[in-house]
């Protein structure tokens, strides 16, 4: 007799619920020590107030676009096998992790703070890999990564430099990654249904030069607003990067179990409500900061637009007059020569 395979309810995944006076109870009493952090609680907007409520009371998933859930799901007491995996199912090809690299160090500053990747990893071959999480993409997203894997490529520089410092050669120099996960996506990225970007490098020649710059933006919004069936484990994974919804969660879990113990790792917080307001707090101050700096940018990017169009218009206007100068110009010098060629036909009538 086949057996039967075992249907997931929400309950086995996100664990038993408790009401909302319950949940109430825990964040009061995980927090009684801590005013200002139920303060926090009681002040965030209440979109992200119920989504907090919700998954302590098990009735809702939890995102894990945030920094803190998402190193706590993909490094499981420090162990970088899932990351490994999560990793390979996305490059498509085997990661090998050699040792998580601390994230303090970076010497790019925006804003009077350093940029801090989410998670850097150097693998057996020496390349560095940076997976970074975003709940919402910084404006001018090209030029930024730039900026980070150069920032990669010269802490390698130095690293290698300070450990072999008479046997270094740019030989030595591994390849770094970026890859850039959005939960939403600039502007740029919405021309389009394609929700994984890899930059591609190559020379017009054909000659072959190793550059060590990789580059993968991943537009979540554009993945969950275009893939219907989760029929790849790739998909499943971009799926349950974001997935909150209880019937999402139900789905993807009895298609694909393996994510099983994921959901047990990030049910934990469920115990932990002092942890998750933290978690909301940071992420709704560093949205509200990322959202005012897109701004910002944008509209110093529309005032140059305008300033362009209207100096373009300017240029337009002037050749104009320029033409018009050389047209009353040339009327003048024609007006000029009439009146000589009267003159000397005057002159010539008076001489007869």
């Amino acid at each position: 007799m086949a057996e039967t395979k075992k249907l997931y309810t929400l309950a086995d995944i996100l664990g038993e619920p408790i009401t909302e006076q319950e949940a109430q109870n825990l964040i009061r009493k995980e927090t009684n020590s801590d005013e200002q952090t139920f303060q926090n609680y009681v002040n965030l907007n209440e979109t992200y107030r119920n989504k907090l409520l919700h998954f302590i009371m098990g009735k809702n998933g939890l995102s894990i676009t945030y920094d803190t859930v998402f190193r706590h799901v993909m490094l499981p007491g420090g162990d970088t096998k899932r990351l490994e995996h999560f990793l390979s199912i996305i490059f498509d090809q085997p990661i090998h992790i050699k040792q998580i690299l601390p994230r303090e160090g970076s010497q790019i500053v925006e804003n009077g703070s350093f940029v801090i990747a989410d998670i850097i990893a150097s693998m057996e071959d020496g390349s560095i890999i940076n997976v970074e999480i975003q709940k919402i993409g910084y404006a001018f997203p090209g030029e930024r990564s730039s900026c980070y894997t150069a920032d990669m490529i010269m802490r390698q520089y130095n690293y290698l430099k300070n450990q072999n410092k008479k046997s270094f050669s740019y030989q030595d120099m591994r390849s770094v990654y970026l890859i850039v996960f959005m939960e939403h996506s600039p502007a740029q990225f919405h021309h389009t249904n394609k929700y994984i970007h890899r930059k591609i490098s190559c020379f017009d020649t054909g000659v072959q030069i190793n550059l060590l710059d990789n580059i993968t933006f991943i537009s979540l919004d554009t993945f969950r607003s275009v893939v219907q069936n989760i029929d790849t484990e790739q998909k499943a994974w971009l799926s349950f990067l974001t997935a909150g919804d209880p019937d999402e969660i139900v789905r993807l879990v009895n298609a694909y179990p393996e994510f099983l113990p994921c959901y047990r790792d990030i049910i934990s917080f469920r115990r932990r409500p002092k942890d998750l307001i933290t978690t909301f707090s940071d992420a709704l101050r560093e949205m509200d900061r990322n959202t005012e700096i897109y701004m910002v940018e944008q509209l110093a990017k529309e005032v140059q637009e305008k300033d362009h169009a209207l100096a373009e218009k300017d240029n337009v206007i002037a050749e104009k007059d320029n033409a018009i100068a050389e047209k009353d110009n040339a009327i003048a010098e024609q007006a000029k020569l009439i009146e000589q060629l009267k003159k000397q036909l005057a002159e010539t009538r008076s001489t007869d």
